[in-house]
């Protein structure tokens, strides 16, 4: 009787992990198709896909075969909630709304799961852009930027490589763009900025997020020449680095950069 009740427990075990393996694939194949029907004009996307992938990995999250299994799907959750709100719509209320979504179910996941760097990554940039839609200075006040910094911090301790140096990225331009706040807010560096987004283009230069956040760096350090050279690199960029998506919203990022300061 004990040897029948292992072998439906294993049955059960691997009917489970084949499922929850089919249903990733699934919503993998799902998020693949992000940038179909993608507006590069508005630079909106249709969120069909992006919708039902969501929904797959959200399913998966909850009833996981084991807990690789589990963080897989939270880390893709993550990234595709990080995609329809950023180009899903342009309304910011909404993209609110999307990402505090996204980072509700992350941190109700990210205990369980301490060594991912792709939670806590993805993590560190839902918060993010979070910040970036509420406003900087209001979501500093809030402790939103605090939030972000731990996120960085954990992200580039456990990898520093990881996302194309994401973490060196996520914390350079936190501490560029988040304002010094007395007695609130006292970390913010221009000078660590600069420092964490060489890093990041020295591991990977070929990624244009690390370009364009260094640009705007080293054109707030006068230094003119370097930021120009990397935004037209950018604009001159051939073929998908990214996805349609990313590198259209960029590259409209380096133009409208070059157009207001050169």
């Amino acid at each position: 009787m004990k040897a029948y009740l292992t072998g439906i427990f294993l049955l059960f075990f691997i009917f489970s992990s084949s499922r929850g393996s089919s249903l990733l694939s699934q919503a993998d194949s799902l998020f693949q198709l992000r940038d179909v029907n993608f507006d590069v004009e508005q630079l909106l996307a249709d969120t069909t896909h992006i919708n039902h992938a969501i929904t797959i990995y959200h399913e998966v999250l909850e009833n996981p075969s084991d807990e690789q299994q589990q963080s897989e799907a939270m880390w893709k959750l993550l990234q595709a909630f990080y995609f329809k709100g950023q180009f899903g719509t342009a309304d910011k209320q909404r993209k609110r709304e999307i990402y505090t979504h996204g980072i509700m179910i992350g941190e109700k996941y990210a205990e369980k799961l301490p060594e991912s760097v792709q939670v806590y990554s993805w993590l560190g940039i839902l918060w993010a852009r979070w910040a970036e839609v509420y406003g900087v200075f209001a979501a500093a006040r809030k402790g939103v930027a605090n939030k972000v910094k731990y996120y960085g911090e954990k992200s580039l301790e456990m990898d520093p490589n990881y996302l194309d140096a994401g973490a060196y990225r996520l914390l350079g331009m936190l501490h560029f763009s988040v304002p010094r706040i007395p007695l609130i807010l006292t970390w913010p560096s221009k000078k660590l900025a600069l420092e964490y987004l060489e890093k990041a283009n020295d591991i990977a230069p070929d990624n244009l997020y690390n370009k364009m956040y260094l640009a705007e760096v080293l054109h707030d350090d006068k230094q003119y020449d370097r930021a120009e050279t990397l935004l037209h690199d950018i604009i001159n960029t051939q073929g998908i680095v990214h996805d349609l998506a990313i590198d259209s919203f960029i590259k409209q990022q380096a133009r409208e950069f070059l157009a207001r300061h050169y």
